[in-house]
């Protein structure tokens, strides 16, 4: 399985193409949402903190790791969704544009040093300097593959079963929403209430 380190970095370009896949296959929206509130401004890393962590990302060659699992992420993403074919060229072209190693450091950093102390980056900085460490890292790529595709294999053969599911549990979503439109119709449609006649004053 996938160290802790190199799940934690990963995700992000997980979480990434996860978005992307499904923004390519949305329809554009109808109008812009405002954009949410800017977050408070964060603390600084504490400057040996960021050092510990910034010789864990060398040692395990993170810079070289999330580049390359990036465009393997989108090519894994269009083998089960061939749909996304024409989009390669154009995730890729942004994927270089902004999410460059620069622009991730931060980040990163602040994500690992959340996560680990001190004393564990240089822990599993230390491991990842020995012949396991580094035999580990080499042979990641690779088990990680083998995983996904045991994990579909074994997936395959079910996956009507998760359609079936997943259809079902939509028309439930649908039958709620129509549920409570119907119950908020009346609501909207009740007139206004009459305000009362002042009484005609005598002569």
């Amino acid at each position: 399985m996938p160290t802790r380190p190199a799940r934690i970095a990963l995700s992000l370009i997980a979480a990434l193409f996860t978005a992307l896949s499904a923004t390519a296959q949305k329809p554009p929206a109808a109008a812009p949402k405002a954009a949410p509130p800017a977050a408070p401004a964060q603390a600084p890393v504490p400057a040996a903190s960021a050092a510990a962590a910034m010789d864990l990302f060398k040692v395990i060659k993170l810079q070289t790791t999330l580049q390359d699992a990036s465009a393997a992420m989108i090519d894994s993403e269009i083998a089960r969704n061939p749909g996304l074919t024409p989009y390669r060229d154009v995730m890729l072209t942004w994927l270089r544009k902004y999410m460059t190693w620069e622009a991730m450091v931060p980040e990163l950093t602040r994500m690992y040093t959340q996560a680990f102390t001190d004393a564990e980056l240089k822990e599993l900085a230390a491991f990842y300097r020995t012949t396991a460490g580094q035999k580990s890292l080499e042979r990641m790529p690779e088990l990680m593959q083998r995983t996904a595709m045991i994990g579909a294999r074994l997936g395959q053969p079910h996956s009507d079963e998760l359609k079936a599911a997943m259809a079902a549990r939509t028309d439930q979503l649908k039958k709620e929403q129509d549920k409570a439109a119907a119950a908020a119709a009346p609501a909207q449609k009740k007139p206004p209430a009459k305000q009362p006649t002042a009484a005609p004053k005598e002569p």
